[in-house]
């Protein structure tokens, strides 16, 4: 008489993608061999990044005051992203009177905070001598701090700059500086900005 089969349990397979969508959540949250702190601020991230959300959501709903409450509380504990978004509120009068001048102190505050879209805004702003004063010195080192942080606006407007020998005119360039605002905008096109190929080209042809 042959031994009686062993009954195996059949083991539940979890789909390809749901293996994908933990692997995803895994990784984006960290939870993994990370001290304490550092999973203490994580979590902290992740509030704000929903609380984020939310006030967008609202913002888009076009309510506004409600989005601004969530975004001045986050702008206290130094979220970025709220900041630049309380800017564009006040400088476009949202929900609120149009400041520019409050706008503007909120871009200040977020490129100090290392916001590479913020620093770009305020480099454009000492350039133009939008609110701030124009100084085309200060101008250059925000714009050259948002295109470090790979940025592409800010590292289109660095080259432009360089380009032009901060703004003197293209004719105006050095070698050195055709070469560094050749390489900046090079990276603004690998990084989606449409407008850097013509200073390209315009670059890449010999001088004199």
């Amino acid at each position: 008489m042959p031994p009686p089969k062993k009954t195996v349990a059949r083991k539940r397979l979890i789909p390809v993608t749901a293996i994908a969508a933990a692997a995803a959540l895994m990784q984006a949250s960290l939870f993994f061999a990370v001290a304490p702190s550092a999973l203490a601020q994580q979590r902290s991230n992740h509030k704000e990044a929903v609380k984020n959300l939310k006030a967008y959501a609202a913002y888009k709903a076009g309510e506004y005051d409600t989005a601004r409450r969530m975004w001045e509380e986050l702008a206290e504990k130094g979220n970025t992203t709220a900041l630049v978004n309380l800017a564009n509120l006040f400088q476009q009068g949202q929900g609120v009177t149009e400041d520019q001048k409050r706008a503007m102190s909120y871009v200040i505050k977020a490129a100090e905070l290392g916001d590479a879209r913020a620093q770009y805004e305020l480099g454009i702003a000492y350039e133009k001598g939008t609110v701030v004063g124009r100084d085309i010195k200060s101008a250059a080192e925000w714009l050259r701090k948002s295109a470090e942080q790979d940025y592409a606006d800010g590292q289109f407007a660095y080259g432009v700059m360089l380009a032009t020998s901060y703004g003197k005119g293209v004719d105006k360039a050095s070698a050195a500086e055709r070469s560094q605002a050749l390489e900046w905008l090079m990276k603004a096109k690998a990084n989606g900005n449409v407008e850097a190929a013509d200073y390209i080209k315009i670059l890449s042809k010999p001088s004199g």
